[in-house]
């Protein structure tokens, strides 16, 4: 199944300890939802705090994803459905961090298999 979130702002783009990779941090209040993900520096140009961007998570690859700020494949390595859903992944090796405060089970489904694949327009 397809996650969408419309309303996202980038809160962050900080350094990460690793010499060319940023660590961007997407949250939305509304939707519940918080994002953490280390991408390298070139892949963040068009990425700036405040801006409001629109996330697909889906666990097929997505039509259109290339025509997006950002596509990517990734892996599911750990989640946890304790108080929301947790999921702990890779993109090309990465780290990415997905909360969910109230996933319903369709977008639980959707890190079921070890891939998916999200866009950010």
């Amino acid at each position: 199944m397809v996650i969408r979130f419309k309303n996202t702002i980038i809160d962050a783009v900080e350094d990460a300890e690793t010499r060319r990779l940023k660590i961007l941090k997407i949250s939305s209040k509304a939707e519940g939802v918080s994002l953490t993900l280390e991408l390298p520096e070139a892949l963040c140009g068009s990425l700036t705090v405040g801006d409001n961007i629109g996330i697909i998570i889906d666990s097929k690859p997505i039509p259109a994803g290339e025509s997006s700020k950002l596509y990517v494949e990734g892996n599911v390595f750990k989640r946890t459905n304790k108080e929301g859903l947790e999921v702990v992944g890779s993109i090309g090796g990465l780290r990415l961090v997905v909360t969910l405060a109230k996933a319903t089970p369709s977008q639980s489904s959707t890190f079921d298999s070890d891939k998916f694949y999200m866009t950010i327009k």
